[in-house]
């Protein structure tokens, strides 16, 4: 455990004591050591922390501004939970969508992967999305599903330029993820044939989520809530380096 400022002037308090000669060198040394700390900058002080003291502190300030003030709310949701929403959104750190939509806990059931892709329904694949869905669908009961793509993905990117044809893979993971996002690649490239990357890309992080939505019509608890009127699909676009986000309503019929 880290002396505290207390023990430090003890500590002086008691050499200067036994060794009152020393008391000026003692005085000289604590103003260099003053006008060290003066100069010492917020992200140097930073850096000499944990990396886990950030996390410790956030919940702090979470526990004493939310949950031990919105006592109705946290006391509801020790009983269970009944979110409106279903996001699917990118795993990017930039990304948070309780933090964009501002949401407290209990407003939304959120899944995150790289690019917010949602792969189509297949029995026996990976079951990760699929549980997911059905239980918002089947158990939580959402209204609504938005699926939110966002502006610089690198997993969109990948796509774009990595993604081979052939199926040869120079990475373990990210382009066999990245392929099920073909469909949007290639409605995007008879779009924008004599378009640049970056316009490429950013057609593609819109078109991804319409690809999404299309899978999840898929499933057949999704398709089946949404002709009753139970669930309504909806892309979102949220660009971080404009500070903006544009929704659309899906359109199962189209």
């Amino acid at each position: 455990m880290s002396p505290t400022v207390q023990d430090v002037e003890a500590r002086i308090q008691a050499v200067i004591e036994k060794k009152p000669e020393l008391s000026g060198a003692v005085a000289a040394k604590l103003e260099e050591l003053l006008a060290d700390l003066e100069n010492l900058s917020v992200e140097e002080q930073s850096e000499g922390q944990s990396a886990f003291d950030k996390l410790k502190n956030g919940f702090e300030s979470f526990k004493k501004q939310v949950y031990l003030k919105n006592t109705e709310l946290t006391s509801k949701l020790k009983t269970g939970q009944w979110p409106k929403f279903m996001i699917i959104a990118c795993a990017d750190s930039r990304v948070c969508p309780t933090q964009i939509f501002n949401l407290s806990p209990g407003d939304a059931f959120v899944i995150r992967n790289v690019a917010n892709v949602v792969p189509p329904f297949e029995k026996e694949g990976n079951p990760s999305m699929g549980c997911a869905v059905e239980y918002a669908v089947l158990h939580l009961k959402v209204d609504h599903i938005l699926v939110v793509g966002h502006r610089a993905c690198g997993g969109i990117g990948a796509l774009v330029k990595m993604v081979p044809e052939d199926g040869d893979y120079k990475t373990t993971f990210i382009e066999r993820w990245m392929e099920i996002g073909k469909p949007a690649r290639a409605i995007v490239n008879a779009q924008c044939k004599d378009e640049s990357v970056d316009v490429v890309c950013k057609t593609c992080e819109k078109e991804s989520v319409n690809n999404s939505l299309n899978n999840l019509m898929s499933y057949p608890f999704v398709e089946e809530a949404v002709n009753q009127g139970k669930v309504s699909l909806h892309g979102g676009y949220y660009d971080h380096i404009e500070g903006s986000f544009s929704k659309w309503d899906f359109n199962s019929s189209a």
